[in-house]
């Protein structure tokens, strides 16, 4: 198994607060996730201390995700309190399509490419 991008002393800075003992095994499969969903954007990126920091970034912005809504509420609302996300918003670790352009472009895997298209025998 490869190692998450980022760990969990650094998820836990971006949360603001102490994790209980299950909350840890939640947090740490949900930046096992991330890396994984960061690593199939962007590069292998195997050893995360020569990680580009937009990958590490990225790792826990979507793992903080999952740790804060880990049943992807969009709306809630308790009398006249009521609270929604957008639409648009991800949930769980999903990543957002800005943050898969830039995946891509750290990767170097965004771009303009040629594909020769073959038509009647021949190449155009």
């Amino acid at each position: 198994m490869v190692q998450p991008l980022a760990d969990l002393e650094q998820l836990t800075a971006r949360l603001g607060y102490r994790l209980t003992d299950p909350e840890r095994v939640m947090a740490a499969a949900a930046l096992a996730d991330a890396s994984a969903l960061v690593r199939a954007y962007g590069a292998p990126w195997p050893n995360p201390a020569t990680a580009p920091a937009v990958a590490v970034s990225i790792t826990l912005a979507a793992a903080e995700r999952r740790v804060r809504n880990p049943e992807g509420y969009r709306a809630e609302g308790q009398g006249g309190y009521s609270y929604q996300l957008p639409a648009t918003a991800p949930t769980g670790v999903a990543l957002t399509d800005a943050e898969i352009r830039l995946l891509r472009a750290e990767a170097g895997t965004g771009g303009l490419y040629s594909v020769p298209i073959e038509r009647h025998g021949g190449t155009l």
